[in-house]
C-alpha cells in the first residue's frame, strides 16, 4: 500500500504514536520532578492538544490528593485539594480507572459557585481548585506505578463532549507514562538542574503578594501547618511545616541553603516514613511561593539541593491554633 493509500484513521494512529514517542522523548530528557510536571502538561497542549489540564498527587495519607501542577488555566490552584472518592477526580483516584464525563456544567459550576464565594474578609484555608467557568467536559485517568497510585492526570473543556474514548484511552497511557517518570525521578533523584536564571515561572504574574513595603509577617501555626504571610493564606500541612524550618534557619543562622536529605531526616516535620513524597512537596512549596508572589521563594540548585531566597526582611510568627 503506498503512502496515498494510508486510510486516514491509521494516518491518525501512526500520527499518535508518534506523539507519543515525543513526549517520552522529552521526559527522558528531564532534570526532575518539576521538569516533569511541566513537561508533561506542555506536551498534552503541544502535542496532542489538550489546552486545559491539572496533575493532582496522592498524599501521604491516601486521603486526598493536591494539585501540584497545572497548564492553561488563569488561575494555577497549586496546592488545591479533593478527597479520595469527592467528584470525577477523586472517583477516578478511587476506583484507579479512567472517567469522561461529557455535560457537567450544572454540577462542577455548583462546586465551584461555593468554593469562590468566601467573604473577601473571612480567613480561609481552602485553595480553589484550577479550573473553567464555564467547564462543559472532563476526563481523568490515575497516574499508576507497580500498581501503586501516584496521582490523577485530568483534562477539562469548554465544549460539550469534547473527549471521546480514543481520548481517554490515550491519556491513560499517557498518565502511565508520566507516573513511569515521576517515579524515575524519585528513584534516581534527578540530575542537576539548571541555573536560577533558567528556572520555569509558575504563574508568576498573580501579583497576590507584591508590595514595596520592607517587611512581611509571616504566620506559622502549630496545629495544621497553615502558613499565612501578611495575613492571606499561602499553604498549611507538610509544606507548611517545611517552609517554617526553613525560614527559622534563615532567621536565626543566616542560612540559605539546604538539602533535601537533611529535611528528610528532620524528625521535627513528622514527616511520613512509610511514602516519601518530600520531592513533591518541595515543589508544591515552590510552586506556591511563586503562585503567589511571595517574598520567600525556594529554589533548586543541585541534585537534592536548594537554596532559600528572600527579597524582603521577615517577621515570624509562632501561633498555637485559629479559628
Amino acid at each position: 500500500m503506498s503512502s496515498a493509500e494510508i486510510r486516514p484513521d491509521d494516518r491518525k494512529a501512526a500520527d499518535t504514536l508518534a506523539a507519543l514517542a515525543e513526549l517520552m522523548e522529552r521526559l527522558g530528557r528531564c532534570a526532575g520532578l518539576d521538569e516533569v510536571l511541566t513537561t508533561s502538561l506542555e506536551s498534552l497542549d503541544s502535542l496532542f492538544h489538550f489546552r486545559y489540564s491539572m496533575f493532582m498527587m496522592l498524599d501521604e495519607t491516601g486521603s486526598s490528593l493536591y494539585t501540584i501542577a497545572s497548564h492553561g488555566y488563569d488561575r494555577q490552584g497549586i496546592g488545591s485539594e479533593v478527597l479520595v472518592g469527592a467528584g470525577i477526580i477523586g472517583a477516578v483516584a478511587s476506583q484507579q480507572r479512567p472517567m469522561r464525563i461529557g455535560n457537567l456544567r450544572h454540577m462542577i459550576g455548583y462546586g465551584r459557585a461555593i468554593q469562590e464565594s468566601t467573604d473577601p474578609g473571612e480567613v480561609t484555608t481552602e485553595i480553589a481548585l484550577p479550573g473553567l467557568q464555564t467547564v462543559a467536559s472532563q476526563l481523568a485517568a490515575p497516574a499508576m506505578v507497580a500498581n501503586r497510585l501516584l496521582g490523577v492526570l485530568a483534562m477539562e473543556s469548554e465544549q460539550l463532549g469534547a473527549f471521546t474514548a480514543v481520548d481517554e484511552s490515550l491519556l491513560a497511557v499517557v498518565a502511565h507514562v508520566v507516573a513511569g517518570a515521576i517515579e524515575l525521578n524519585r528513584v534516581t533523584g534527578g540530575t542537576p538542574a539548571p541555573s536560577l536564571a533558567t528556572q520555569p515561572d509558575h504563574g508568576a504574574g498573580s501579583g497576590e503578594y507584591a508590595r514595596s513595603a520592607s517587611v512581611a509577617t509571616i504566620r506559622y501555626f502549630t496545629t495544621d501547618g497553615s502558613t499565612f504571610v501578611d495575613g492571606e493564606y499561602l499553604i498549611k500541612g507538610v509544606a507548611g511545616r517545611i517552609l517554617w524550618r526553613l525560614l527559622n534557619d534563615y532567621q536565626e543562622d543566616g542560612r540559605t541553603e539546604f538539602t533535601n536529605r537533611e529535611v528528610r531526616l528532620d524528625r521535627s516535620l513528622d514527616l511520613p516514613a512509610y511514602r516519601d513524597n518530600l520531592e513533591s512537596r518541595l515543589v508544591l512549596l515552590q510552586r506556591r511561593l511563586d503562585e503567589r508572589q511571595a517574598p520567600v521563594r525556594i529554589r533548586k540548585t543541585g541534585r537534592g539541593k536548594f537554596c532559600l531566597e528572600s527579597e524582603t526582611a521577615l517577621t515570624l510568627e509562632l501561633m498555637e491554633r485559629h479559628d
